[in-house]
């Protein structure tokens, strides 16, 4: 299987990713909620224990909203998918670790560790727009933990409204290569 036959394999499979950016955007959304209303801890752990059920959620509305077919044995950027898991695991210890010594700094460490990966997306499923979705929040997380750089509101909101901005632009991008439901 070539890199092109891959991609569109994955994108058709995961619905180019639309989903599990919708879920993230959801979870990160949930988690600025509770760090403004019970604090940046329990707002970690919301973050961190949703962080969990993306990948799970995002596969059950691609195959019962999406109707999206079942994944094809043997696509190498399933391993590759699999294996940027673990840039997330290093940041989800990095900014876990942060909790107790600069609690201000989980937050953006959560978000240049989620940026990051993104990036890896724009190979699995073949589109630039992972590209910006990684650097902005990469980008944002890195300012505000290397700065004094303060938003309106809190950073998890801000990174959420801005995954689920995108998952809508990668839901509206393919349309027309999605088949009518039946």
């Amino acid at each position: 299987m070539d890199i092109s036959a891959a991609q569109r394999d994955m994108a058709r499979v995961h619905v180019r990713g639309a989903p599990g950016v919708l879920v993230s955007g959801l979870v990160w959304l949930i988690a600025g909620w509770l760090w403004l209303n019970q604090g940046v801890a329990n707002g970690f752990y919301a973050l961190f224990v949703g962080g969990m059920l993306i990948f799970p959620l995002s596969l059950l509305l691609s195959r019962a909203v999406f109707r999206a077919p079942a994944r094809t044995k043997g696509n190498p950027l399933e391993r590759l998918a699999l294996e940027s898991t673990f840039i997330l695991f290093a940041g989800i210890l990095l900014a876990w670790s942060f909790l107790r010594v600069s609690p201000e700094l989980s937050f953006p460490a959560m978000a240049v560790a989620i940026g990051v990966r993104y990036f890896v997306f724009r190979t699995i499923y073949g589109s630039v727009v992972y590209w910006f979705l990684g650097g902005v929040i990469a980008l944002l997380g890195a300012a505000m933990a290397l700065t004094t750089l303060e938003l309106p509101v809190n950073l998890a909101l801000v990174v959420g409204a801005i995954e689920v901005v995108v998952s809508l632009v990668l839901f509206l991008s393919g349309r027309g290569d999605r088949p009518d439901p039946a």
